[in-house]
């Protein structure tokens, strides 16, 4: 091995060290912070089913109607979710001049309700039935070899839309946006979390910003589930 391979390999080295090192903290992050969105969204779910019961009490009419569409007939909640996975065969980067990129996805055998949701051309989620829904987004990215230089940071932008007959254009559910490392084979995901009420016939889309595509490792950790309570 000549001087200056022994000397690349060092370097090398020092890079997986500091990568490795820089992942860990990095993971510890994102873990707090999921602990803390996961409490947020059921102290927040368990305040809606309090305002709920209580409207209940005052409206017999809605009481009705509602007790119906959150209870089966053993009184148990009729909650239902659908689980999709980024599809690698669908999500080529494009290479049009445009800021934002839809991700595609495949629906789990498993995980699609066909009563309360039908994935419409890989990328649109449409949401039949109006009510509370807990939507959980995880995209994966990755720093592959060659990518990006060390004095570059990528900035992750990652937002679901939502569209309805009732606005006048799309609008933000939820956005999230990062920083992360040029560091090889650095690994990070944006997680995003909320409850929110949507319309019936809703469709939901998943949108990151172009210039991020190359970096999103297609094939683990890229995911979403959107639960109906």
């Amino acid at each position: 091995m000549t001087l200056n391979e022994i000397v690349d390999f060092d370097m090398e080295q020092g890079h997986m060290v500091q990568a490795l090192l820089e992942h860990c903290h990095n993971m510890k992050r994102q873990e707090t912070r999921l602990r803390l969105a996961t409490a947020f969204l059921i102290a927040a779910f368990l305040a809606t089913l309090v305002w709920i019961q209580f409207h209940q009490q005052k409206t017999e009419g809605f009481s009705g109607a509602r007790v119906e569409a959150l209870t089966t007939d053993e009184g148990s909640p009729r909650r239902c979710s659908t689980y999709l996975k980024t599809d690698p065969s669908k999500n080529a980067c494009s290479h049009k001049q445009s800021t934002e990129q839809l991700i595609r996805w495949s629906q789990m055998s498993y995980g699609l309700d066909h009563q309360r949701f039908n994935l419409t051309d890989s990328s649109v989620l449409h949401v039949f039935t109006k009510g509370f829904y807990v939507i959980n987004l995880r995209i994966s990215y990755r720093v592959a070899r060659h990518k990006c230089q060390r004095t570059h940071k990528p900035i992750l932008e990652v937002k679901v839309t939502q569209q309805h007959n009732n606005y006048k254009e799309e609008r933000d559910v939820i956005t999230a946006v990062e920083s992360m490392p040029c560091i090889l084979y650095w690994q990070q995901s944006v997680t995003l979390n909320r409850a929110v009420m949507l319309e019936d016939d809703t469709d939901l889309r998943v949108k990151i910003n172009s210039d991020t595509c190359e970096y999103v490792n297609w094939y683990v950790n890229s995911d979403l589930e959107v639960t109906y309570f």
